[in-house]
């Protein structure tokens, strides 16, 4: 890994003095933080935690998020990259625990169009997915081990002009995502099982997006497998014309297909996620409902969600005020539990100030109340959480 970084640089390097006087270079990023407290009373106990932290569901595992991207390019040819560091520091129930994450390589590949950019050509540490979910709640793309690590690989797409502009249809060729036996023997066709197929489709009354990666049968019984997966994503794109302001999408992901049945130690927990966004944005308020379903293949776990909500534009929209509410429902959760269940309602005022188009600071605040366990055996959950947040982008 760090040779294939090592020689990304020095790739970026040699193309600026190629590049001259003639290159475009870009810088993109964002910067997230915050200040989160919480105070959990579940089963009779209490919990409190203090924490360094943005938590709107968009800023990495840990809370904080730190982005910075980097584009050169011309006549055709480019390379573009991505820093992240998915956390700053941390401290909980009074003690000086505090930790700052490595910086990460989210990704870093060079690409060529070529044939009036009809086709386009990338190959190193994969990203930015033309067939990705996108969208507020699920964010994914199949050029990622089940580890998150971006996916050294080439990627193809056809982009063709005339009557079927809009289109982007190809394939990448990448690295497996799973050990293999020692003693295995490798063929050219084991590569390309590993490949990745996606289509996607721009037009003014829609679009959609579509992605499928498969799975060699010769990867290691013992490793974590992570079997087929598939991801989509499609837009209506007619309300808006009819309603201005309106707009309903979906997107989802589904991974483990076919994990189970291809030898001992491949029946992994796979599982199907889908969200349903219907969204009505007119001048003064902004209003909408987020559904989500989750299915759980191995692990027979169903759950599923309802967000409403509502907030009032003030001030030539540098003012928001509202609130979210919502309901998550779970039940079956786990083979070894089979009565298994929780269920949750919440409610969420918020109220947005936006300084300028790079830069804002919200106040969230969330009560939580519900139960977990068995038909039998449950116990009461009560959670306060206030978030204060910042986020700049550039």
């Amino acid at each position: 890994m760090k040779k294939i970084i090592t020689m990304l640089f020095v790739g970026l390097l040699a193309a600026g003095l190629v590049f001259a006087l003639d290159d475009i270079v870009e810088l993109s990023g964002e910067i997230k933080t915050g200040f989160f407290t919480e105070q959990r009373e579940q089963g009779g106990d209490t919990y409190f935690r203090n924490a360094i932290y943005n938590n709107d569901g968009d800023s990495g595992a840990s809370g904080g998020r730190v982005r910075m991207g980097i584009s050169m390019h011309t006549k055709g040819i480019g390379i573009r990259t991505q820093f992240s560091q998915q956390n700053f520091s941390y401290r909980a129930n009074g003690l000086n625990d505090i930790s700052v994450s490595k910086v990460g390589l989210d990704f870093a590949y060079i690409y060529g169009n070529l044939f009036n950019s009809q086709l386009k050509i990338s190959a190193g540490l994969l990203g930015e997915s033309p067939w990705g979910t996108g969208g507020p709640e699920l964010g994914r793309e199949l050029e990622y081990t089940g580890g998150g690590e971006p996916i050294s690989g080439i990627r193809f797409e056809w982009k063709p002009l005339g009557f079927l502009r809009g289109l982007n249809l190809g394939f990448v060729l990448n690295r497996q995502d799973d050990t293999v036996p020692s003693d295995a023997k490798i063929t050219f066709g084991d590569l390309l099982l590993e490949s990745i197929l996606g289509i996607a489709y721009e037009h003014k009354y829609f679009a959609f997006r579509f992605a499928y990666r498969f799975d060699r049968g010769i990867d290691s019984p013992a490793a974590i497998v992570n079997g087929e997966k598939l991801v989509y994503r499609f837009e209506e794109r007619l309300l808006w014309r009819l309603l201005p302001g309106m707009s309903v999408s979906a997107n989802g992901y589904c991974e483990g297909i076919n994990a189970a049945g291809k030898g001992s130690g491949r029946a992994t927990p796979g599982f199907i996620q889908n969200w349903l966004y219907v969204t009505y944005d007119p001048e003064f308020f902004t209003a909408g409902l987020n559904v989500g379903y989750r299915d759980g293949f191995v692990l027979n776990a169903q759950q599923l969600e309802f967000r409403p909500y509502f907030y009032y534009k003030l001030i030539n929209n540098h003012l928001d005020a509202g609130l979210m509410g919502g309901m998550e429902i779970g039940f079956n959760e786990g083979r070894s539990i089979p009565d298994a269940f929780y269920n949750f309602w919440f409610i969420e005022p918020q109220v947005k100030v936006s300084v300028n188009n790079n830069f804002y600071f919200a106040i969230v605040y969330r009560y939580t109340s519900g139960a977990y366990g068995t038909e039998t055996s449950y116990k009461d959950q009560n959670t306060n959480w206030v978030n204060l947040r910042l986020c700049y982008t550039f």
